[in-house]
């Protein structure tokens, strides 16, 4: 009997041993692919700061938030070989001060900046770089980074979903981990592919604006909006169009199409006029008031009252803009908006070698846009008033440029390797 309860014992303790073993190397393998922040950089180009964080090993997740003067970003799992200050006196304004605080397995760059600054963020496989600048010092602050990115691929993860920001003000220690997958925060089976819903402007007995020349708005939007859904396809999104012939659809049933379909964004194509025929350039809204008179009158255009598209005892489009609750989709969409405006204007020049000129995020009143339960956008892809651009957007190779553009954004956006914005 004894002998039985020693054997007995000697078959627990080696069960436990093994446990332990199977542990240390479930560590040690959870350990090798955390990733470690290797080497810091700073460089000064022109009015623009640009850092540089070296990555080793694999996973590297990370959350950005603005909190006053402060740029924080968090990140989980990584440990830091740099020090607490990794560029102490060479700091250049608008950058005041860097400081990385390593909680033994999450991690926070603190960047203090002076005045008013614009940011751009990307993160590769090998390197986590920041641009900042004074606001509107540099049109394009992310242009240099997200042309870095271009040669990469931009396959987008199966089961990819929109971002979740952190609440503003969140502390290190109480910050839930990132997800592995680069942002995913609503779980979905794995072969889940993220929707986009595109929407061609106008259609039908809709023209929208026209070039001197006769050339239909309508017309462009839907070779630009086709042109954009096979960009998407071919980075692994479902994307849809709300039109793929000259057909009206009234503004109200755009979003509703969007929404039975569970899109995941929602993105309307548009050419833009302008009483001075020398405006050029790309303009990118997302929904909610304002007092600019340039915006006011393009949105009343485009909301196309004489078009058919008002109904009659509908809701005012003001109120609806005063009860935006979801503030969240609000805040998803002006991300997405410089995304794709900066993105857009970069791989245009990239591919076309024109300058283009970027005329900005802006926020805007439009109705199509209203009503959409996903992040959304309307993009502006030049001015049919201007003749020699209203020429370039009937070029294939243009509209080509910039429907990958716009793709880049949207695949840089539900991967969660970027983020463009100011504070």
């Amino acid at each position: 009997m004894a002998a039985e309860i020693r054997s007995g014992a000697a078959a627990i303790a080696r069960a436990i041993a093994a446990l332990c073993m199977l542990l240390l190397a479930l560590g040690a393998g959870h350990a090798a692919l955390a990733a470690t922040i290797v080497g810091a950089a700073i460089a000064k180009d022109g009015p623009a700061v640009e850092m540089r964080f070296a990555i080793r090993g694999r996973g590297l997740r990370w959350r950005l938030s603005t909190h006053r003067q402060e740029l924080w970003i968090d990140l989980s799992d990584t440990r830091m070989r740099i020090g607490a200050r990794p560029f102490a006196g060479r700091e250049a304004s608008p950058v005041a001060s860097v400081t990385v605080i390593d909680g033994g397995g999450a991690a926070r760059i603190v960047i203090g900046v002076v005045g008013r600054a614009d940011y751009a963020v990307v993160r590769t496989p090998r390197e986590l770089t920041l641009r900042l600048a004074p606001a509107g010092a540099v049109s394009n602050l992310a242009a240099p980074l997200l042309a870095a990115t271009r040669s990469e691929s931009f396959a987008l993860r199966r089961n990819a979903q929109p971002r979740s920001h952190p609440p503003r003000g969140a502390e290190l220690a109480s910050a839930a981990p990132a997800p592995s997958n680069g942002g995913v925060v609503r779980p979905n089976p794995a072969d889940r592919r993220p929707i986009v819903m595109i929407d061609p402007g106008h259609g039908g007995r809709d023209p929208g604006t026209e070039s001197a020349s006769g050339v239909e708005e309508k017309e462009i939007a839907l070779q630009i909006a086709v042109r954009l859904r096979s960009a998407l396809i071919a980075r692994g999104v479902d994307a849809r169009l709300t039109r793929s012939a000259d057909a009206f659809i009234p503004l109200d049933e755009r979003t509703r199409i969007a929404n039975a379909a569970g899109a995941d964004l929602f993105v309307s194509i548009h050419l833009n006029s302008s009483p001075d025929t020398a405006t050029t350039g790309i303009e990118t809204y997302y929904l909610n008031n304002t007092t600019d008179r340039a915006t006011i009158r393009l949105a009343r255009m485009e909301n196309g009252v004489a078009g058919g598209y008002s109904a009659p005892g509908g809701p005012d489009l003001h109120y609806i803009l005063i009860d935006l609750r979801q503030q969240y989709k609000a805040n998803e969409s002006a991300s997405l908006a410089r995304m794709i405006e900066a993105a857009t204007v970069a791989g245009a020049a990239a591919e076309t070698g024109i300058k283009v000129n970027e005329l900005g995020a802006r926020q805007g009143p439009f109705y199509v846009l209203v009503g959409a339960l996903m992040p959304s956008v309307l993009v502006e892809c030049g001015f049919l008033s201007n003749p020699s651009e209203a020429l370039l957007l009937q070029s294939p190779a243009y509209q080509q440029a910039i429907a990958d553009g716009i793709a880049q954004a949207v695949a840089h956006y539900f991967n969660a390797d970027a983020a463009i914005g100011n504070l």
